[in-house]
């Protein structure tokens, strides 16, 4: 595994200047990385494997299309820092996994490739909340959450209370489990 987050960063870095874009499929055809998508609906997003040599994304082509981006970005991640593991047998994981090591990283690695942090640093200065950053970015808060979390490591000066200071208020005890949330 990686020994610090900083490395996640700059590789992300220079593969969008190597490529000059953020598209991570784009990234990942160029890297000779073939990208199969499921032939059926299923609740799998994607999977990396290495197959014969062969570097293989398969995608959920049934998803939204942000949800695609994301979770190509994600596999790239694991493409860069993962190919040993890739080798072994195929493990699922949730996108937004925070439990293991291996998909910390490529989740980091996603919100650095998708995520301009100067462009980012521009909208936060506005006052916008996590959720209204995620929609204007068009990727799932958890993603945005993991990128302003690296930015606060990294020392940029980033306002972790920026969540909706109304949250709790807005819940009704009466509710059902996710309370009237609107």
């Amino acid at each position: 595994m990686l020994s610090s987050y900083d490395k996640i960063y700059d590789d992300s870095q220079n593969l969008i200047k190597k490529y000059k874009t953020r598209d991570p499929k784009e990234i990942l055809q160029g890297r000779g990385v073939f990208l199969i998508p499921f032939q059926t609906p299923t609740t799998i997003l994607g999977m990396y494997k290495i197959i014969m040599r062969n570097r293989f994304v398969f995608y959920n082509p049934f998803v939204d299309e942000r949800i695609i981006n994301m979770v190509l970005a994600h596999e790239l991640g694991h493409d860069i820092y993962h190919k040993k593991e890739a080798k072994d047998g195929v493990a699922e994981y949730e996108l937004f996994d925070i439990n293991t090591e291996m998909e910390i990283e490529a989740n980091i690695f996603a919100a650095h490739l998708l995520l301009d942090e100067n462009k980012l640093m521009d909208d936060i200065k506005e006052g916008y909340t996590y959720q209204q950053l995620a929609s204007l970015y068009d990727v799932n808060v958890n993603l945005m959450i993991f990128k302003l979390n690296e930015m606060h490591r990294m020392g940029l000066p980033v306002n972790k209370n920026i969540a909706d200071s109304k949250f709790f208020t807005k819940i009704d005890g009466r509710d059902e489990f996710y309370g009237n949330l609107e």
